[in-house]
């Protein structure tokens, strides 16, 4: 299998917003995101100058893309925070993920990226995380603030 790896584009987002409506809305994850609020999701992380994205494409045709932004502290110190990670439903466990991920930390190692950070609900999120290499950080905790209800 040919794949393509390379930097987003503009021109993608089209593409990606389908790619995470399809994601999203099935299994595990049962959402039910629209066209519109998947593209605005990719329009607002990839607007900062500190955004990086990233596709893998097959045949020319975008299957699997990662969407984050580098945070910076002091000291020269700096993470990479996948916000959107995707692989189109009918072709996961097939590799792609696994080889984006590599591109994208191998990126973050020319750059002198410190850390790659994600958070993620869902087991099988999780587990194919820990099969790359990553491991639960014991530093902070995920909280959050209803702002519906309180």
């Amino acid at each position: 299998m040919h794949l393509n790896v390379r930097e987003i584009k503009t021109e993608d987002f089209s593409t990606c917003a389908n790619i995470l409506v399809e994601a999203y809305n099935g299994e595990p994850w049962n959402n039910s995101w629209t066209k519109k609020e998947a593209l605005l999701r990719i329009e607002a992380t990839m607007s900062g100058f500190n955004s990086r994205g990233y596709v893998i494409e097959q045949n020319n045709k975008i299957i699997s893309m990662c969407l984050g932004r580098i945070d910076y502290y002091y000291g020269n110190w700096s993470q990479f925070c996948i916000d959107e990670f995707n692989v189109l439903p009918s072709l996961q466990g097939k590799g792609i993920g696994g080889r984006l991920l590599q591109f994208v930390t191998n990126v973050m190692k020319d750059e002198q990226i410190n850390k790659i950070f994600l958070m993620t609900g869902g087991k099988q999120a999780a587990q194919f995380y820990t099969k790359q290499g990553f491991v639960t950080s014991h530093e902070g905790s995920a909280l959050e603030y209803d702002l519906q209800n309180n």
